[in-house]
């Protein structure tokens, strides 16, 4: 078998292991493989790349873990599956992903990695929580099956913190969660959309090399009263995940003018942003 792979980075600071498992991917990406293929072999793959078995197996072991390959013993590894981005529709409704919502379950599973009261940034302070210096913080990876697509990040007042027992719920949406513990309904959102790349912090946390394309979406979340509750930053990986935008329903009756009104604004310097401190919208 002839392989034609995307050729290594030796100079990358990405391991060999992961730039090999992204080559893998990409071939059935593009369908140069499809399901029920069956992959080189190992002692194929290491000659092509040039790596150790230890680099080759970590890769196929990854790419079996997230559901796109599967390895029988004495037979090889064959490919389960064709892993194109899902599809992330942002329409004008309160949740990202409401159309995919099943009883206010999320079609994501997410993992929390950090939640809490925390000081917050004085430009969030000062849209949600009235001056406040602290307030409930979130930070979640969020994941379409096992593949990580989506890194986000979330400030809210304070009051709000009493919903973190219900989030440990891989599948718990955020917003279905605030308006069935707190009462609370978001009835409207205001978003920004724009590419960017992927920092040492976020290419470890999304699973990428340093510098890898992705979009980031920075939002600022209403009340029914029209009170600003949550601003949130997501980092979306568009290999994994789709991102399109659909203006074509009403979000709760919400007349033109409501949905398109004016958004607060921060003092906050233009300085370069970490993944856990979103950029207020526009």
């Amino acid at each position: 078998m002839k392989l034609t792979f995307p050729a290594i980075d030796r100079a990358s600071t990405a391991p060999l292991w992961f730039q090999i498992m992204r080559a893998i991917e990409s071939q059935i990406v593009d369908a140069t493989w499809v399901p029920g293929d069956r992959l080189p072999s190992e002692s194929e793959l290491c000659g092509y790349f040039d790596a150790s078995r230890t680099s080759v197996r970590e890769a196929l072991s990854r790419l079996e873990s997230a559901g796109i390959i599967s390895r029988r013993q004495g037979k090889g590894a064959f490919v389960e599956r064709a892993q194109g981005p899902s599809a992330w529709t942002l329409p004008s409704a309160p949740s990202l992903l409401g159309e995919y919502s099943e009883d206010g379950r999320s079609a994501l599973t997410s993992q929390i990695l950090r939640g809490g009261i925390e000081p917050l940034p004085s430009w969030a302070a000062a849209v949600i929580a009235r001056g406040d210096s602290t307030g409930f913080v979130l930070e979640r990876v969020r994941s379409v099956g096992s593949r990580v697509a989506v890194h986000v990040t979330n400030f809210m007042p304070a009051r709000l913190a009493g919903i973190l027992p219900d989030l440990r719920d891989p599948r718990a949406s955020l917003y279905a969660t605030i308006t069935r513990v707190v009462g609370t309904r978001i009835a409207r959102m205001h978003r920004t959309i724009e590419a960017a790349t992927a920092d040492r912090t976020l290419a470890t946390l999304l699973e990428v090399e340093v510098g890898h394309p992705i979009v980031v979406v920075d939002a600022v979340a209403y009340d029914q009263t029209g009170e600003p509750i949550d601003i949130s930053r997501a980092s979306v990986r568009t290999d994994r995940m789709r991102v399109s935008v659909d203006t074509g329903f009403d979000a709760g009756g919400m007349s033109h003018e409501s949905a398109s009104g004016r958004y607060p604004t921060s003092s906050r310097p233009d300085a370069a942003r970490s993944p856990s401190s979103p950029r207020p919208t526009r």
